[in-house]
Formats: structure tokens, sequence, C-alpha cells
């Protein structure tokens, strides 16, 4: 009975204790070692590649950031010129010679006074 007992508790122990074979030969384990070891290298070439996007990005980022403020600046420098040409637009209304400041008139009364003078001089 004690063998009996002793073979009923083994069988269990026996059969859920054998596990499949599961061993790699030489040549598997090293063709998983290089495709470990390419993966580890590709990541390698994708953090440093994904690096360099992230710094293009926040030198894009600048760039928009200095083109923004120059566009501001060209803004503003229009809307000084323009108020500039409204300066001259209006320093030429006050500058406008005035009817008795005609170059024609004076020259007319020019040669009419002289006629004139030749005139009561005979």
């Amino acid at each position: 009975m004690k063998k009996f007992l002793i073979i009923s508790l083994m069988i269990p122990v026996l059969a859920f204790t054998q596990v499949p074979d599961t061993c790699f030969t030489k040549q598997e384990i090293q063709d998983i070692s290089y495709t470990l070891d390419s993966l580890y290298k590709l990541a390698d070439i994708n953090d440093s590649i994904i690096e360099a996007q992230k710094k293009l990005i926040a030198d894009q980022r600048r760039l928009i950031h200095l083109d923004e403020l120059q566009l501001e600046y060209k803004t503003k420098q229009v809307a000084l010129l323009n108020e500039n040409i409204q300066l001259y637009v209006e320093r030429e209304k006050h500058l406008k010679p005035k009817w008795y400041e005609n170059k024609a008139l004076w020259y007319g009364g020019g040669i009419l006074s002289t006629i004139l003078i030749f005139q009561v001089a005979k």
C-alpha cells in the first residue's frame, strides 16, 4: 500500500513537472542575439533621429518667432511711413504758393511797370 501511495503521489508530480523541450541551438541563440543587437542599434538610431528632429523643431519655432517679430516691425514701419507721407501732403498744402506769389504775375507786373515807366518818361 505504501508503494501504491507513493506511486500515486508521484504520477501527478511527474506529469506536471515535465516541461516541453525549449532548448535552442547555438545558431538560433546567435541569430536571436544578432536580432536583439540590431534592434537595439535601430532603437539608438531612432532616438538620435528623434532628438535631431526635436532640435530642428525648436529651431523652426525660434525662426517663426523671429519672423513674427520682423512682420510686426515691418507693419509698424509701414504705418510710420504712411504717417510720414500724410505729413508731407499736409506740408505741401501749407507750402503751396498763394495767388499773389505766382511768378507769372510778378513777371507780368515787371514788364508792365517797365512799359509804364517808359511811357511816363517819354
